[in-house]
């Protein structure tokens, strides 16, 4: 986290969208990433002059992802017949 944290600096970042790279936005994003917590992304962040934004959502609400994955069951399943 500190690293992220420091290169994000080095960057001049001033604003994050924080978004959680899985199919559900759910205890983890809100608590860990989101929350109100000293330890969590937002907090962090926030206290190194980085504005958040927090994107709650999982990438399975994203109908470009939704996409993918179904290519990917379909392409799955085929390989089941040979």
């Amino acid at each position: 986290m500190d690293l992220l944290k420091e290169l994000l600096l080095e960057k001049g970042i001033k604003k994050a969208y924080l978004m959680p790279f899985m199919s559900v936005a759910g205890d983890h994003a809100k608590n860990d990433m989101a929350g109100d917590g000293d330890d969590s992304w937002v907090s962090i962040l926030t206290r190194a002059g980085i504005a958040c934004v927090p994107v709650l959502k999982g990438t399975a609400e994203f109908d470009e992802f939704a996409v993918i994955w179904i290519d990917h069951v379909g392409e799955s399943l085929r390989s089941l017949d040979k």
